[in-house]
Order: structure tokens, then C-alpha cells, then sequence
């Protein structure tokens, strides 16, 4: 598909936005003199309960400098509301803003957001130019509560209630913690917060407890999902609204003995120097997310014997899980874990063994201005299958003033590696290692062993993407959120991808694009997860713009918005 200029006359267009938020008319600012106090601006008006229509008092107002995080060290504006529900910010430089109203029990607002469930809108100021009359409209956050009360109709206190919110992520269904609360002395719990959507309620005692001795000095229920099953498969799903009190969540919850659990059972070679008084910890907890979080089924973690390093875990139900042994020495933690189904019978067995992992030396090579003044550069590892909150395997590192790097500490894994500083237009051009391109084999180390050195060249020769988003009535579309997709075969992953969001008036910029053949859109509402999937891009692909972009280029494209397809909550 060809590049296109973006019409001038796109610049001018006002943009009424519903729901969620309101814009006032704006006219073109009127010229301004050489006083620098008339080239500064203004922003006011009034926050409003979406539930209720009445004004909202105290609602807090903050005004972040830059889109995208421009100036991350920037001072934000704000203000609070007055008793009628009305703000007002002056003395603001022109410039680029992302402008949020937060309040107590309510769903934070971003300016140009018209659902909760979408993107705001970059706030774009000229120099002298007043917005007054902005309406916020915020919903109310929902509330579930509910009992938890043992076979005999007693109250168990200090249970652990969470809500799980079911999501689609790449195509797939994906259920994940998004709130929870612990039972009182009476039974009760209040799950507060909660976000429009679909949940699934989970009642689980041990879960609200760290003491790994808890479980050989209490008898132990089994987690259970509302209306009272250990499969969350067959859990009910609750359509949350904004504003819900859903009460009555009871749950009754079985004894262990009820079904039958399994052991795993092994041994920790530990070969990290720690005070004999400190102990290893082994857990063992659910993998890969498949139907359920971490959250869902039961962590057990046990200490490891102090002498033989033996271990074992009870009571687990069926499912794939991680066994993560963990230790601490010279003020950090080391760890190794193993995969371990369990089915129908114990399993014996399970070597764990923890060890400091390697030192990866590196030299980085700075091209371009930009990238040979850049300050606080760093060099990280992340593990390319990251499943787990509780993997420590990775290294990362502060680049020195010889360009060299030391990753410490290295465990076994496939890795990626990423370079990080405050430099915008700069990008992780290349990293080799004995000849192989390290950022399409990643990172492999492996029985201690890995590269013997790597050099990495961080450019800041990169281009710059300008445009204009339109909606289906070809009118500018605020809010709408730009992706820019690398050919096939390209090592960026998609979370390296650049994305932006377009201003009042549609446009959009995006800078440290690395050069190369890209794909652009512009979605309405997109999860951030699902523009790395093929499947999901291929029935929008005639609505994305081709383009190639090369080193120190600036390009401007114009991109037609790809509507939502689901209804608001």
C-alpha cells in the first residue's frame, strides 16, 4: 500500500467525543504576543459520576509533561476538584500532555477516553492556547462480598478471596488476578476496585498465609471457585458493570481429605556459600497460565533440610507445575527450578541445584550523537520464555565509562537481550557473540555455559513516523492507539514494537524507529498483546499502510482507524 501526506486541513478539525469524555469546541488559538506569560495555556473544567451525573469533589487532576514519557523527570501539574466538581490548570508551557483525573473508588479518566476499556488521547497545547469547558465523566468501581464458611457452617477467618477477570490475549483466553480481599473473624470478605468485565471467584485459606510450617499445623481446605468447585473450568462467570455491588459470593469450603493430593519429593544441591542458619526454600507452583494463574491453584513452599538439603511438598492436586528451589548469598537470590507433572502418583526424585550461575563479559559501540551522549545505558537479560514472576535467572548490568559491561550471575536459560537508557531515538542495532547474531538465537547458556563475550552497537540513527489517524466517517480519531508491525523475520518482539497514541486532533508521532519495512495501524481499542499475533492481524491487513523507512528519516503516513469490535460495557 502506498504512503500518503497527511491534508492539511486535518490540523483545524474539532472533534466531539462521547461517554466517557466531552470536548468543548476549540477555536485556532489566537496569535500570541512576545510575553512569555501569553505563550502559556490553559486547561479547566468539571468531573462528573458517570453513575449519577453529580459533580465529584475531590477528584485529583494531574497533568504529566510529554506523551509517551518525553520527560520522565518533569514535575506533573495538578489540582484538585472544588465542591461543584471544577479544575483548572494555568501557567502550562506549550507542548505535548497526557491529562488524568483519579478518584477515590472510581475508574481513573484519561483526557479523550470515551470507555474505560480504550486509550486516551495525547493533549496537544499551542503556545497561548486555552481549553476550558473539558467534561470527565468517571464510573464507579465495582465491589463483590461474600462468606466463607467450613463443612460444619463455621466461619474461616484469614481466607484468601481473589477475583479473576477473563481476558483474550493473542487470540487466546487468559485469566488473571485483578483484586481480591481476606476473610474476617465472621467469615466476610470485600473485594473492592474492581474494573467492568468477567470474573471468576476464588476462595483459597492457605494463600493468605507465608508461614511455610502452616500447612503441617493446620488440616487444610481445598481451593475452591464459586459456586463451590476445585475445577475452574467449571467455575460460574459474574458480568461485572461499573458501579456493581454483587453480595451473597458464599462459599463452603471441603477438607483435603475430600480429594486426593499428591508429594513431590527431592533434594537441593546447593552450592552457594550461606550462614548455616539460612535457610533454602523450595515451592512449587503452577506453570504457564494455562487455564489459571498463579493465584489460582495452591503454592505450597517448604524449607529444605539444613543438613541433607531434602525436601518434600504435600498435598497437591493434579496439574503441571514448577519446582523453584531459592537462596541467598552475597545479597542476592539464586535459584533453579525443574518442570513437574503431577497425575495420578507421588513423585520422587526432583534435583534441585542452585549455583551462581556465569559472568557474561560485553563492550557496547555507540553510533550516531545521540546514542554517544546518552547517560545511564544498561545492558539487560530477560528469559525468552519468562512465565514466572519468580524467575531471578537474568543479568543486567550498567555500562561503564569504557563502554564495557559485566552480566553476573547468569543462570541456564535461552535469554534476550535488551539495552536501556533515557535516549529516545535509540535502538539495539546489533549483538553478536562468536558470529552468531544474538538477537535472532537469543542468549543461550547452558551447564554453566554461555558466550565468552558479546559486542552490541546502540544506534540513535533511527527515523521518525508522523501522521494523521481517521475514523470511518473520515473525521480525525483521538485516542486511537498507532502500531508499527516489522516485516517477518524482523528480531524485534512485540514488546519492542513502537506504538503511539494520536492527540485531540488525530495525529500521532513515533521516534527511534529503527530502519527497516513496517506495517502501520491504528486501532479504536487494542489489547497490547495481540498486535504480536499474525492470526489476529490478517483480517485488518488492508487497513495498514506499507511503508519502508530508512536512517535519520522522517515520513508522514495517514492511517484509517480500525473500529472496535465489541460492544462497551
Amino acid at each position: 500500500m502506498r504512503t500518503s501526506v497527511i491534508p492539511i486541513f486535518l490540523l483545524a478539525i474539532c472533534i466531539p467525543i462521547s461517554a466517557g469524555f466531552c470536548l468543548a469546541q476549540q477555536p485556532t488559538p489566537s496569535p500570541t504576543s512576545g510575553n512569555p506569560k501569553d505563550q502559556l495555556c490553559t486547561v479547566s473544567g468539571t468531573v462528573l459520576s458517570a453513575n449519577t451525573g453529580e459533580p465529584l469533589k475531590k477528584a485529583h487532576v494531574v497533568l504529566y509533561q510529554g506523551a509517551e514519557g518525553d520527560h520522565p523527570n518533569a514535575e506533573p501539574l495538578t489540582t484538585t476538584t472544588d465542591p461543584a466538581g471544577h479544575f483548572s490548570i494555568d501557567k502550562i508551557p506549550a507542548g505535548s500532555y497526557e491529562l488524568v483525573v483519579n478518584r477515590t473508588n472510581y475508574l481513573p479518566s484519561h483526557y479523550g477516553q470515551d470507555r474505560f476499556d480504550k486509550p486516551g488521547a495525547t493533549l496537544s497545547l499551542a503556545a497561548g492556547q486555552k481549553m476550558m469547558d473539558l467534561l470527565f465523566r468517571l464510573h464507579r468501581m465495582a465491589v463483590i462480598t461474600g462468606r466463607v464458611l467450613d463443612e460444619d457452617g463455621e466461619p474461616l477467618r484469614e481466607v484468601s478471596v481473589v477475583a479473576l477477570v477473563h481476558t483474550t490475549v493473542r487470540g487466546k483466553p487468559k485469566i488473571e488476578p485483578s483484586g481480591g480481599g481476606t476473610t474476617n473473624d465472621l467469615g466476610e470478605y470485600r473485594i473492592i476496585d474492581l474494573t467492568p468485565g468477567r470474573y471468576s471467584i476464588l476462595a483459597n485459606l492457605e494463600a493468605a498465609h507465608t508461614d511455610p510450617e502452616y500447612s503441617q499445623r493446620t488440616q487444610g481446605y481445598i481451593p475452591t471457585y464459586y459456586p463451590g468447585t476445585s475445577e475452574s473450568s467449571r467455575a460460574s462467570t459474574l458480568e461485572v458493570k461499573s458501579g456493581d455491588e454483587i453480595s451473597s459470593i458464599d462459599f463452603v469450603l471441603a477438607p483435603k481429605s475430600a480429594i486426593r493430593t499428591f508429594v513431590v519429593r527431592g533434594h537441593v544441591l546447593n552450592s552457594i556459600p550461606v550462614d548455616t542458619e539460612t535457610s533454602v526454600f523450595v515451592m512449587v507452583f503452577p506453570r504457564r497460565n494455562r487455564e489459571a494463574p498463579f493465584a489460582v491453584n495452591e503454592r505450597k513452599q517448604v524449607q529444605a533440610d539444613k543438613r541433607t538439603g531434602e525436601f518434600e511438598i504435600q498435598g497437591l492436586i493434579p496439574g503441571e507445575y514448577i519446582a523453584a528451589a531459592f537462596a541467598a548469598g552475597d545479597g542476592k537470590f539464586y535459584t533453579a527450578t525443574q518442570n513437574v507433572d503431577v497425575s495420578g502418583s507421588d513423585i520422587d526424585g526432583v534435583s534441585l541445584v542452585v549455583t551462581k550461575g556465569i559472568d557474561i563479559p560485553g563492550r557496547i559501540s555507540f553510533e550516531g550523537a545521540s546514542a554517544a551522549s546518552a547517560a545511564d545505558v544498561g545492558v539487560s537479560l530477560v528469559l525468552a520464555e519468562d512465565e514466572s514472576i519468580w524467575s531471578f535467572g537474568g543479568g543486567q548490568a550498567s555500562v561503564k565509562a569504557d563502554r564495557s559491561f559485566v552480566l553476573k550471575g547468569v543462570s541456564d536459560g535461552t535469554y534476550s537481550l535488551n539495552v536501556s537508557s533515557k535516549c529516545r531515538e535509540c535502538y539495539l542495532k546489533s549483538a553478536k557473540a562468536n558470529g552468531i547474531d544474538l538477537l535472532e538465537q537469543g542468549v543461550q547458556v547452558a551447564s554453566g555455559a554461555g558466550p565468552a563475550s558479546i559486542a552490541i552497537v546502540y544506534s540513535s540513527n533511527s527515523a521518525t513516523l508522523t501522521g494523521a489517524v481517521t475514523n470511518k466517517d473520515d473525521l480525525p480519531a483521538p485516542g486511537a492507539t498507532v502500531v508499527l508491525i516489522p516485516e517477518a523475520g524482523s528480531h524485534q518482539k512485540p514488546e519492542q514494537f513502537k506504538t503511539s497514541t494520536t492527540d485531540q486532533y488525530g495525529h500521532f508521532e513515533i521516534r527511534g524507529v529503527p530502519p527497516g519495512h513496517y506495517k502501520a495501524f491504528a486501532w479504536e481499542k487494542i489489547d497490547a498483546e495481540s498486535y504480536g499475533d499474525p492470526v489476529f492481524l490478517k483480517p485488518v491487513e488492508n487497513m495498514a499502510e506499507s511503508f519502508d523507512i530508512a536512517s535519520n528519516e522522517q515520513k508522514s503516513v495517514q492511517l484509517k482507524m480500525i473500529p472496535a469490535t465489541d460492544s462497551a460495557n
